[in-house]
């Protein structure tokens, strides 16, 4: 059968994978011009594990996984020490989980994809009539295809999501939280810490391919086109504003450069549906159960649901109708597990007081304190 997917990263790339070897003419869509670069270090964790086992790309992404970080400073306003960051405890790893940056993973998924699947960059997706025969597609630089099936591996403001299910205002569900992150320049040092103040978090850290700047900052929901880069360049300038210590400046700049490499901002949110599929139209990853960047389990949602999506699908000759409740039946409680995860960083990460930041510190102190022992 014929199978679009829009979307290139780590779901659209699973399941592009899963769909082909399943015997299905893929195809997948993307808006940019290739594999998006940057992001923050991902997990690989829990079911996913097993999905990238099945995939036979585990031992790879064992491989390729970032070393894991010395403990980090933890600085105030003043740009002072107040405390240790020990990342084996704050992330909560176990032994199996493994961190990779998103590039090393998203090129390991590509590798994996067999062979004949079509790639069309720069190319979206304007027009979705789904039917009993299929999905009547108009892509748009006008071209109209039909396909069995449309899958949304879209992220967060997924498109095919707008146009199958109905506005972001109804799924899309604000965490009170920005991120922002960017390729900081190699003309100089940086020095790797963490910065707080009530509500922003301004870090530095080198996962295995450079320095990179990130910003957490709390704020209610803002009115922003998220396509506008420039638009997302003076949202961060000025809630980094707030700091003239340590190296924030030096990141402002980076952040507000239009040439800078892995710039990325947005909202922490979840996207919460009742159904991920309608007719022959379904979403998976960011696009239909986005668990939250705090959460830690955004990549493991995706690979798994486009694993068990494509063998659902299949198993049931292509018949949405019928493989709709048991994809729902099996994914449904691992997504409220895993988008539960969310609410448990926010405090931790962006302390919204001085009181709190006081306690979060404390805390650290005496975590590092046991695990120099």
């Amino acid at each position: 059968m014929d199978v679009l997917i829009s979307g290139a990263s780590m779901a659209g790339l699973s399941a592009a994978c899963w769909f082909a070897r399943l015997g299905h003419r893929v195809t997948v869509v993307e808006r940019a011009d290739g594999l998006r670069p940057g992001g923050a270090p991902i997990d690989v964790r829990g079911r996913a594990l097993a999905t990238a086992q099945r995939m036979g790309i585990l031992a790879r992404i064992e491989e390729e996984k970032v070393a894991i970080l010395e403990p980090a400073p933890v600085l105030d306003g003043t740009g002072a020490q107040v405390a240790t960051l020990d990342l084996r405890w704050f992330a909560n790893e176990t032994d199996d989980d493994i961190e990779i940056t998103r590039d090393r993973l998203n090129r390991i998924l590509l590798d994996a994809i067999p062979d004949g699947v079509e790639f069309r960059f720069k190319a979206s997706i304007a027009a979705i009539a789904d039917g009993a025969g299929g999905v009547d597609v108009a892509f748009a630089d006008g071209l109209r295809e039909r396909y069995d099936l449309v899958v949304g591996a879209d992220g967060l403001h997924s498109n095919v999501r707008r146009l199958a299910f109905g506005p972001e205002k109804d799924y899309v569900r604000h965490f009170g939280h920005y991120v922002a992150l960017v390729d900081l320049p190699a003309d100089r040092t940086w020095h790797r810490a963490m910065l707080n103040v009530p509500g922003l978090t301004v870090a530095v850290r080198d996962a295995g391919d450079g320095p990179q700047g990130m910003m957490l900052a709390a704020s209610p929901e803002i009115d922003y086109d998220y396509r506008d880069l420039d638009a997302q360049r003076r949202l961060i300038d000025r809630l980094l504003s707030r700091v003239e210590a340590w190296q924030v400046p030096a990141m402002r700049e980076a952040f507000v450069d239009p040439d800078a490499r892995g710039f990325y901002f947005d909202s922490v949110s979840q996207t919460r549906m009742p159904g991920w599929t309608r007719g022959n139209v379904a979403v998976i990853g960011d696009a239909g159960h986005c668990a939250a960047l705090l959460s830690g389990m955004g990549t493991t949602l995706a690979m798994v649901s486009a694993e068990l999506l494509a063998s659902t699908w299949t198993e049931a000759g292509g018949n949405m109708e019928a493989a709709s409740p048991l994809y729902h039946e099996r994914l449904r409680p691992y997504v409220e597990q895993c988008q539960a995860f969310a609410g448990e960083g926010a405090p931790i990460m962006v302390p919204p007081t001085q009181e709190a930041l006081d306690e979060r510190n404390a805390m650290f102190r005496e975590y590092a304190a046991r695990f120099a022992k």
